[in-house]
């Protein structure tokens, strides 16, 4: 049988094509089944994931077809509630979305007491935590998973409402964390690199790589654990797809000349994370006017939250952008929502 084909979403750069064996997309699904969800028996699948995306197909197509369990894919109906009527036993195959769906039938989840929910594709939303946390009484399971394209899944944790934070990252059984380079900076810290037999081959070569640096900063609790800190790279996930806050700016500075302009991540409630876009300028230059020209940006690459003016974009003696107080400051500014 071919190799099984997942491409990077192309916001990074041009999109790559990476392959995979049917072999090892049924070995990374026994294992989190395992490893993960303890081999729990499931009655239904629901999943929310579209099958394109790799967690979408091994969660909500191979998944079933390997423990022979009924799949309701709702990744076209996000606002479609799973059944939580009959208390069979159910595994919800979640994005960064799905939670506000869930934040809203909280006691529905309690009295059915057998739902366990697969969080992945961008980090853990408030939603996330604020339904775990309020369910922790019952039967109500939720686990996050960490991993790429590239990779596959290479970690895991809990989500415990408010404790997750302190939670360490734990390494699947079959993947090992190797000596990462060290970001520019004086933080404790070094990028997540791993060795893992489920590794994809990129499209034009024979074989995968031996092992793989993911844009991940993290601290490691002894052989087998992590915290992790954040990206290193300038990359956010909005909805699953990868955006290079960097490439952004580029293309925003190209098109409105002689604006100082960044990019600045942000929290979202609703996708994980997203970014937004402020401005400063020497003359009256509109928000509105700013907003329609990056509402063209390249296919598939996601549009700013929001843009803001502001007076000046405050920076560090060399010259570095200082996020933090960029954006506490934006609710006082003018923002044009995109």
């Amino acid at each position: 049988m071919p190799d099984i084909a997942f491409a990077t979403s192309g916001s990074t750069g041009p999109p790559v094509t990476w392959l995979r064996t049917e072999e090892r997309l049924h070995a990374e699904v026994t294992l989190v089944h395992e490893a993960v969800l303890g081999s729990a028996r499931f009655g239904r699948i629901v999943s929310y994931a579209p099958p394109g995306h790799l967690y979408g197909r091994l969660y909500g197509r191979e998944l079933p077809r390997l423990a022979g369990i009924p799949v309701t894919g709702l990744w076209d109906e996000p606002l479609t509630l799973p059944p939580l009527d009959d208390g069979v036993p159910t595994l919800l195959v979640c994005l960064p979305s799905t939670w506000q769906l869930l934040a809203r039938h909280v006691p529905a989840l309690a009295r059915h007491g057998r739902v366990t929910a697969l969080h992945s594709t961008a980090p853990a939303t408030p939603a996330a935590h604020h339904v775990a946390g309020r369910l922790a009484d019952t039967g109500f399971r939720a686990h996050e998973l960490l991993g790429s394209t590239e990779t596959g899944a290479v970690a895991h944790r809990p989500v415990n409402g408010d404790q997750t934070a302190g939670l360490p990252w734990r390494l699947l059984p079959d993947v090992e964390m190797l000596p990462g380079s060290v970001p520019d900076s004086d933080a404790p810290a070094r990028h997540l690199r791993v060795g893992s037999p489920r590794l994809a081959r990129r499209a034009g070569t024979e074989a995968p790589p031996e092992d793989w640096e993911l844009p991940d900063l993290v601290t490691p609790v002894g052989r087998r654990a992590f915290h992790h800190l954040g990206r290193a790279s300038r990359l956010v996930k909005v909805n699953g797809v990868r955006c290079d806050l960097a490439r952004v700016e580029d293309l925003a500075r190209a098109r409105c000349p002689g604006l100082d302009l960044v990019c600045a991540p942000v929290g979202d409630p609703v996708r994980g994370e997203h970014y937004e876009v402020f401005y400063a300028a020497p003359g009256p230059v509109d928000p509105t006017a700013v907003r329609r020209s990056l509402g063209r940006l390249p296919s598939g690459l996601p549009a700013p939250r929001a843009v803001h003016r502001v007076p000046r974009i405050p920076r560090s003696s060399t010259g570095k952008v200082r996020t933090a107080e960029l954006t506490a400051a934006r609710p006082a500014q003018e923002a044009e929502h995109v």
